[in-house]
């Protein structure tokens, strides 16, 4: 089974739309089957881009920097098939890889992504789940720091992080109190 967050699937059915009628895709990092990593590319295909994805030796390179950057490991290759199912063609099979995710957009708003296992000339359908964002660190890929670090100042940062590590040694985190507001109902409205 393969795990996938919100956030990168989005990122995937963004660019599928985005595409449309053209066949797009992708590369797919990261760990134990869980998938940290995204890497959109732009088809490369000389011809008839509605029924072929291509990807050049450059794309494979800029994938495998990506992926040695953030120490992830390679999971596949992913792309779409703009009319019709989520199944491997022949062409897909010629391949090799150990993986497939392909995305279908037969019904346009309805996409369906599935991922297959490639065991010779026998394909067999992989799980993937899609997880809530809720909880996940999102890592900015520039900086490296967590995104929540950009928009906080460093006091509260440290603050935060002295009251995970109280949390961890089981001691009590002392929380500012907050004294309540006087508040006038006759001020609220449902109206917009």
């Amino acid at each position: 089974m393969f795990v996938i967050t919100e956030r990168q699937y989005n990122i995937i059915m963004h660019q599928a739309q985005a595409c449309w009628p053209q066949e797009t895709g992708g590369f797919l990092g990261g760990r134990e089957n869980i998938i940290l990593g995204v890497l959109p590319v732009a088809n490369k295909f000389l011809y008839d881009r509605t029924q072929t994805f291509g990807l050049t030796s450059d794309d494979v390179d800029r994938a495998y920097h990506f992926l040695v950057k953030h120490k992830l490991e390679y999971l596949g290759v992913y792309h779409t098939h703009p009319t019709g199912v989520p199944y491997p063609s022949e062409q897909d099979l010629t391949h090799h890889q150990k993986y497939l995710f392909i995305i279908g957009l037969q019904d346009r708003y309805n996409p369906e992504l599935y991922a297959w296992r490639v065991e010779g000339s026998k394909v067999y359908r992989e799980d993937i789940k899609v997880i809530s964002d809720s909880g996940v660190t999102v890592v900015d890929i520039k900086t490296g720091k967590p995104k929540l670090s950009q928009n906080t100042s460093k006091e509260e940062m440290e603050k935060l992080t002295n009251m995970i590590n109280s949390l961890i040694t089981g001691k009590e985190p002392q929380y500012l109190r907050i004294m309540p507001s006087k508040w006038d109902a006759s001020s609220f409205s449902t109206f917009a």
